[in-house]
């Protein structure tokens, strides 16, 4: 390594790096959780009734978008209802 480094401000600048690190996947990890809860709120409407286009108009996702989320938690209640 060359001598004029200075090892603190490296220390200081790795341990940035690993908090950005570890807050990026925080986020990472809290941005599947709400989209976890997403769809299956969603189910949950299309199941009580509510029409698909008024779940897209609300969500703003696209129809296509909704529906594979739905089809997810169908699928996964399915698979949980046969253990």
């Amino acid at each position: 390594m060359c001598e004029h480094v200075d090892m603190p401000a490296i220390e200081e600048t790795v341990a940035a790096l690993r908090k950005a690190v570890r807050a990026k996947k925080t986020a990472e990890d809290r941005a599947t959780a709400a989209r976890n809860a997403l769809a299956v709120a969603m189910t949950d409407a299309i199941h009580a009734g509510v029409k698909q286009g008024e779940v897209v108009t609300i969500t703003g996702l696209t129809r296509e978008h909704v529906r594979r989320l739905v089809r997810e938690v169908e699928e996964q209640r399915a698979k949980s209802a046969e253990s």
